[in-house]
């Protein structure tokens, strides 16, 4: 049949070819079959072959259907010839005899623990009733097997291959126990103590990462509650009940709150989250008992730090709050938003930086470069440093100045400044060194921009004059002058703006006197005082002197 053909069908005939291929499809997944007949003359078998992918039924299958079927005085070599030859003619295998009634029937068996429920379907025998799903859903039923019904057993229980059989048809749920409820916490470092791999493949012994930092209303904690857990079931529907789940505490301590739930534990402040037990706080300082080192790495820490022995070379401490050191830092870093106090000294050689919001308080600071948001207060000495105060530099005890810069924003007091061999020192006053840094920087950015103008000038100059003396330039040389002439232009309005800039702050600096530089003992000469904007050098011993700036100029008066 071609496909033009298929086409041109009615939905009647193509309903009939495919009713007739269903048939031929049938026939060949056929299996072979066996019939029995109860005849005056005797009980007669017959066995029909199989389609041609369908299963021949075999001799143990007839035996066992014959034994079923109480069928007396076989004759066996028969019953095989009639197998073996699947003819589908009936051929006496049996002497005449009654067909036998007996009615199939279920067995349900429990067992002691309730948790299985066996099934068992006996077949019927001659014209008996077959066992018939509802039988054995009626004998459940009876035997009050309610849970766990094994739905495709009951299936299998009614093929007649399984008759007979003992099969499991239900099966009881064991209870399953609750969890016990955690704390997971939100905040423990991954690694804590382990140093940080670098993307080279070298290793950071400087970043050990032990401190975990927190801001006020970060999450610390959640407790996961203790489950219940889920109940199980006899197979006759008796509930039985789990275990349930431990509670845990979520304990809290200081500076640490518990949300409505009291299920999450959060940071009530900043500072450094401790676990002891399994209570959780935060804590505002942290303590180092020992030095800052290979043993603790960095700090960096939003609280207050307090290292009970050194900050060691290389090492750097920073801090969200006041910075207490019993030791010394020895070319360490330390950058603090509070107060800096160090028991000895500072010491530095290429790494020592120093940086406080607040006052520092040590007893000397030699080759370190320090800058305090407030006063610089020094037990003996400032060495060959940079030192810079928003407020005062006090040296008390030998107080001794030399070499280096000093600036304060109202004053500079000390017993003695420079050496007898005309160290060169530096100190200013009078204006916030913040702004006098600024005025710095500003002057060489106009310096570097004022360079550029003038080569763009010269640029533009020499482009006109070919543009006059050749009457056009080429199209490259145009835009390169079009270039030049747009940064000239932005160069310009720059530069406006930097003097500005500069005009103001040097009338703020003009308008400083409060400025000035008390010396108790000597200041030797080498020394270059700047208060204001007025500057001044010293060719010789100056003792017991008070320094302020008087309309523009440095005036010296006795100390007082």
């Amino acid at each position: 049949m071609t496909d033009d053909s298929v086409k041109n069908l009615t939905q009647q005939e193509m309903a009939k070819i495919l009713e007739k291929a269903e048939d031929v499809a049938n026939d060949l997944l056929e299996n072979g079959k066996m019939h029995l007949q109860f005849k005056p003359e005797g009980v007669c078998l017959s066995v029909t072959p199989p389609g041609d992918n369908g299963l021949a039924i075999n001799l143990e299958q007839v035996l066992r259907e014959l034994e079923l079927r109480a069928i007396q005085n076989i004759d066996s070599r028969k019953v095989q010839q009639i197998v073996m030859e699947m003819s589908g003619i009936p051929d006496l295998i049996a002497p005449p005899q009654t067909e036998m009634e007996e009615n199939g029937y279920v067995v349900i068996e429990i067992s002691k623990n309730k948790m299985e429920a066996n099934l068992t379907v006996y077949p019927h025998r001659g014209k008996g009733k077959p066992v018939t799903r509802d039988d054995i859903q009626k004998a459940l039923k009876d035997h009050n097997v309610v849970s766990g019904v094994l739905e495709n057993v009951i299936d299998s229980a009614l093929r007649s291959s399984q008759m007979g059989e003992i099969l499991t048809v239900a099966v009881g749920s064991e209870p399953v126990d609750g969890e016990n409820a955690e704390i997971e916490y939100k905040v423990n470092p991954v690694n804590p103590g382990k140093p940080e791999e670098l993307m080279d493949g070298r290793v950071d012994f400087y970043n050990l990462h032990l401190i975990q930092n927190v801001e006020p209303g970060e999450v610390l904690a959640v407790k996961i509650p203790a489950q219940p857990g889920t109940p199980g079931y006899t197979v006759t529907g008796e509930e039985l009940p789990p275990k349930p789940g431990k509670d845990v505490q979520l304990a809290i301590g200081k500076n640490v709150e518990l949300t409505g739930d009291n299920n999450t534990a959060v940071a009530a402040a900043k500072g450094h989250v401790v676990i002891a037990g399994n209570k959780i706080s935060v804590s505002g300082i942290y303590e180092i008992n020992g030095d800052v080192d290979f043993n603790t790495g960095n700090v960096e820490f939003s609280g207050t730090v307090v290292v009970k022995g050194s900050i060691r070379e290389g090492f750097k401490v920073v801090a969200d709050g006041d910075v207490e050191v019993m030791g010394n830092i020895s070319d360490g870093i330390v950058e603090c938003t509070g107060a800096l106090k160090v028991k000895n000294g500072i010491v530095g050689r290429s790494k020592s930086r120093i940086k406080a919001g607040g006052s520092v308080f040590t007893r000397f600071i030699e080759n370190t470069v320090l800058d305090s948001g407030m006063d610089v207060m020094i037990g003996e000495a400032i060495m060959h440093s940079k030192v810079h105060a928003r407020k005062s530099v006090v040296v008390a005890g030998k107080g001794v100045i030399v070499g280096g810069l000093i600036r304060a924003g109202e004053e500079i007091n000390c017993k003695n400044v420079g050496s007898p061999m005309a160290t060169a020192t530096e100190l200013e006053t009078g204006v916030n060194p913040d702004l006098r840094r600024r005025y710095s920087f500003l002057v060489k950015e106009k310096q570097g921009k004022e360079a550029d103008f003038d080569k763009a000038e010269k640029a533009v100059k020499l482009l006109k004059y070919l543009e006059q003396t050749q009457g056009t330039l080429p199209e490259d040389k145009r835009a390169i002058l079009a270039r030049v002439t747009k940064v000239q232009g932005e160069l310009s309005r720059e530069l406006e703006e930097l003097k500005s800039c500069l005009i103001d702050i040097e009338a703020q600096m003009q308008q400083s006197e409060r400025g000035r530089i008390k010396v108790h003992g000597v200041m030797h000469p080498g020394v270059r005082v700047t208060i204001g904007s007025a500057t001044m050098q010293v060719y010789d011993d100056l003792p017991f002197v008070t320094l302020t700036n008087v309309m523009g100029e440095i005036k010296i008066n006795p100390y007082k």
